[in-house]
């Protein structure tokens, strides 16, 4: 089976283009990790942007074949998928920014303006694969990180300049059922994969950069303080939390790093992947953004006054990578679904699409209320 075809799907990405350059701020992504005490991995993911991405997820079959995006927006290399996975897409266009697959392969797309380059363009055109399409190439083709990292040296990924759009500033948070963990960047124009032993990532700087922030805040403890004794006098704490006094509550990414990093960590042992999914719900919270906290300027074309454009979390994910069962919740509803990979017939012939509702939905029990 064949993708559709470019020309369609990009009419809408590029009819939208414009508005993701002039009115939305940088995203602002937050991925984490844990693990529960059934040795399941659970991956938790926020995706931020001032522009609404009118996500749907996407269940891509086994045996699909999938086109990689070349310079121009012509068609390059193509691959069948060996697995079958679920992605999130944006603005229409089948290419996921997150996603799970039917093995336990999580891969996470996330911005890092200003501190990227890709691989130049091959004169050959061959083993290209677009910036944008790499996470549609790891979850078909690997089971692992260790057989992504063995792979991506044999592809060249390059900047694809989508026209009106741009050239989107990514780097990818990878991880497996088995406890891998990946970062992989691209730094003056070479590919750079580190492993992730916090399995934490935000935004820029670079992977490297945050892990040395760390340091910085290594005296942060989830264990309250003890009162300090001034000659006679003993000041006591205020309250609860003092251990993490110090920790940052913006919502820049070197923050967002440091706060998952310390949540994720400090929380207490989960047992299940169930009860792992529900902690890894409460630590987004903590880096969900809502409208009107983070707020962009952004010029007018004719020189007026500008206008301020809102960032929000439009929608977080969980993944749970033993069991492969994805879950996601929107800005707008709150309510926790769920999509059990396990019965997902992924020897369909076509790309299907589930609706990710924004509509917010509220159980009424007035009814009970009944003397």
């Amino acid at each position: 089976m064949r993708k559709p075809a470019l020309k369609k799907i990009f009419s809408r990405l590029l009819c939208l283009g414009l508005s993701v350059i002039v009115a939305a701020p940088s995203l602002a992504c937050t991925t984490f990790r844990l693990q529960s005490q059934d040795g399941a991995w659970i991956i938790g993911r926020s995706m931020e942007l001032g522009l609404q991405l009118d996500s749907r997820l996407m269940i891509v079959p086994r045996q699909f074949a999938l086109t990689a995006t070349l310079p121009g927006m012509k068609p390059g290399m193509e691959w069948t998928a060996k697995f079958g996975f679920l992605g999130v897409n944006a603005l229409g266009y089948d290419v996921a920014t997150d996603g799970m697959n039917e093995v336990g392969l999580s891969a996470h797309a996330l911005y890092i303006p200003g501190f990227f380059e890709y691989q130049p363009y091959p004169a050959d055109g061959k083993n290209a694969i677009a910036n944008t399409d790499l996470v549609n190439w790891v979850l078909s083709q690997f089971e692992t990180v260790e057989q992504v990292r063995e792979a991506l040296p044999k592809v060249t990924v390059f900047a694809l300049d989508v026209p009106t759009a741009g050239v989107q500033p990514l780097h990818w948070a990878i991880r497996d059922a088995k406890g891998g963990s990946i970062v992989v960047e691209y730094i003056r124009g070479r590919l750079t994969i580190d492993d992730n032993p916090v399995s934490v990532l935000t935004n820029s700087p670079n992977f490297d950069w945050h892990m040395t922030n760390l340091r910085t805040h290594i005296n942060l403890t989830n264990v309250n303080v003890d009162g300090l004794k001034l000659g006679s006098t003993t000041i006591e704490p205020l309250g609860q939390g003092t251990g993490l006094i110090g920790l940052p509550g913006d919502y820049s990414p070197p923050a967002r790093f440091l706060r998952a990093t310390a949540l994720a960590f400090a929380s207490a042992p989960v047992a299940t992947a169930a009860d792992g999914a529900n902690l890894a719900f409460h630590i987004l919270n903590a880096v969900d953004i809502p409208i009107g906290a983070v707020a962009e300027k952004v010029p007018a074309r004719d020189g007026g006054k500008p206008t301020l454009v809102y960032e929000q979390t439009q929608w977080v994910t969980v993944y749970d990578l033993k069991n492969r069962v994805a879950y996601f919740r929107t800005y707008g509803n709150l309510n926790i679904r769920k999509v059990d990979l396990g019965k997902i017939d992924f020897n369909a012939k076509a790309i299907t699409h589930i609706p990710m509702s924004r509509d917010m939905v509220a159980e009424d029990l007035t009814a009970q209320a009944k003397p």
